[in-house]
C-alpha cells in the first residue's frame, strides 16, 4: 500500500505531539524522553500558539499572554501547556545535554517575546519577560499543587491581577 508523500511527516507530527503531551504530563522519567526532548515539541507547540496572536497590537499582545497563560484551563491540562510550568524542576536536574537545549529554546523565547513587552529599552523588555514569565510559571506551579478549585483560581487571579496592573 503506497501511502501520500506527506503521510510520514504527519505520523511523526503526531507522535512527537502525544510524546510531548505524555512528557508534560508524567516528567522527565517517562519512556522516549530523548526522542522528544529533541524534538523540542512541548516549546514548539506553545510557540505555535504565541504566533497566533501576532496581528494583536503590541501592548495587548502580552496581555493576553498573561490572561491564557494564568487561566484554569492552562493550570488544568499540564499535559498541553507551557513545558516550564510542568517541568522547570526535572529539566534543572536533567543531565547537561537536554538543559543545554531546553536553555537555547528559552533564549529563543526570550528574543521573540521582548519586542512585545512592556519598557522603554529593550534591556527593560528582557528585564520584565523575565519577571512576568517567572511569575506566570510559578503561579501556575503553585496553583497546580492545589486541590480545591477555588484556591488555584486565587493563585491565579492574584497573579494575573499583579501582573496586568503593574506593567
Amino acid at each position: 500500500m503506497r501511502y501520500e508523500p506527506e503521510h510520514k511527516t504527519q505520523t511523526r507530527d503526531r507522535i512527537v505531539r502525544n510524546a510531548a503531551r505524555k512528557l508534560r504530563a508524567e516528567g522527565l522519567s517517562s519512556p522516549g524522553v530523548a526522542s522528544v526532548m529533541k524534538a523540542a515539541q512541548a516549546f514548539s507547540d506553545s510557540e505555535k500558539f504565541y504566533a497566533s496572536l501576532q496581528n494583536m497590537p503590541r501592548e495587548d499582545r502580552w496581555k493576553e499572554i498573561v490572561r491564557l497563560y494564568l487561566s484554569p484551563e492552562h493550570c488544568d491540562h499540564p499535559d498541553t501547556g507551557c513545558p516550564v510550568a510542568a517541568l522547570a524542576p526535572e529539566i534543572a536536574r536533567a543531565k547537561f545535554s537536554v538543559r543545554k537545549r531546553i536553555s537555547r529554546l528559552m533564549k529563543e523565547r526570550t528574543d521573540r517575546w521582548v519586542d512585545f513587552i512592556p519598557g522603554v529599552t529593550a534591556t527593560e523588555r528582557e528585564q520584565n519577560f523575565f519577571v512576568i514569565f517567572s511569575a506566570m510559571a510559578g503561579a501556575v506551579s503553585v496553583a497546580r499543587l492545589l486541590t480545591d478549585p477555588a484556591d488555584r483560581e486565587k493563585v491565579l487571579a492574584g497573579m494575573r491581577d499583579h501582573l496586568l496592573h503593574s506593567f
